[in-house]
């Protein structure tokens, strides 16, 4: 049985990044729970398909390919932050991230993403990262209070 992608990040994440343009990959539900930017894509809108413009907060979804055709978008758009299961071992790791990112921050802890239903889900598996694109978003992540270890690529 497949897993749902649709797993919301905690709103203190979001906010403690900055205000946001655009988040790509979002529902109706996400941006009401966590108002991630000021506009959002929906799964109905096709994120891929359409314009990023501004600074971007990327959750893509995790299952393959979308993570990989989400951060290839991100990496040329180069203006924002995405937050990905910290899978150093992926092959999306190390032909996107490490080729385009400007920063990773591998937080210290893992984060309970909320489901559809508003409830928090249980700790997952995977530690998370946070990766910044272009100078200007590494430079917040450096600064950001969230605990992790943060690398300059």
């Amino acid at each position: 049985m497949k897993q749902n992608d649709e797993w919301y990040t905690p709103k203190e994440i979001i906010k403690s990044l900055g205000q946001f343009d655009l988040d790509p990959a979002s529902s109706e539900d996400a941006f009401k729970l966590n108002q991630s930017a000021k506009r959002f894509y929906s799964i109905k809108d096709n994120g891929l398909a359409q314009q990023w413009e501004g600074r971007v907060w990327l959750n893509p979804p995790y299952s393959n390919p979308l993570i990989q055709q989400f951060l290839t978008k991100m990496a040329e758009h180069n203006n924002g932050i995405a937050l990905v299961f910290a899978k150093i071992e992926a092959k999306w790791f190390h032909d996107i991230v490490l080729k385009h990112a400007t920063a990773i921050k591998f937080l210290y802890n893992r984060i309970r993403f909320f489901k559809t239903d508003g409830t928090q889900g249980m700790q997952p598996r995977n530690g998370s990262m946070l990766v910044a694109y272009n100078k200007e978003n590494a430079e917040i992540l450096m600064n950001n209070t969230i605990k992790g270890k943060f690398l300059f690529l």
